[in-house]
This record gives C-alpha cells, sequence and structure tokens, in this order.
C-alpha cells in the first residue's frame, strides 16, 4: 500500500476514510510515530483516490498533506 494522505487527527483520517469505502476503494489508517494518522490505498487506486479527497475539499472543513509533498488545505480550496 502507499501513501495517500496524512491526517493530524483519527477523526480526520476517518471522514477520509469512509468517502474512500463510499466509492469502493480499498484502504488502511496507520498511526505514525508522531501521532498523526496515515490514510493508504493500493498504488492501482491512487489517482481515483486523490481525485476523491479533492472532491472532498469542497465538503468538508478539514486539512490533510497529501502524499508525494503535494499539500491540500481544505479551507483554501472552498473560496
Amino acid at each position: 500500500m502507499i501513501l495517500l494522505a496524512s491526517c493530524t487527527n483519527e477523526m480526520e483520517a476517518q471522514l477520509l476514510a469512509s468517502k474512500l469505502k463510499a466509492s469502493g476503494i480499498d484502504h488502511k489508517i496507520k498511526d505514525d510515530q508522531s501521532g498523526g494518522h496515515n490514510l493508504m490505498v493500493f498504488e492501482d487506486d491512487l489517482e481515483e483516490a486523490r481525485e476523491i479527497l479533492h472532491a472532498a475539499a469542497g465538503e468538508d472543513d478539514f486539512s490533510f498533506d497529501l502524499g508525494e509533498d503535494e499539500d491540500i488545505n481544505l479551507d483554501e480550496l472552498e473560496g
């Protein structure tokens, strides 16, 4: 599995995971050493999963970091 996003708390990770689950994308949440939560997906699902998270940016009020050093702040995307 490959890193899709890093979340600062478990609730954010669970919200993102529920969106992936609703779209039929297998995922796993792994705790990292700094107290964050990493959302992992299979590499074959990475692009579709990113599209889902980008779409979520207009719906929810939280932020997360996408894998591969691509940061996304959901508050900034709404405006």
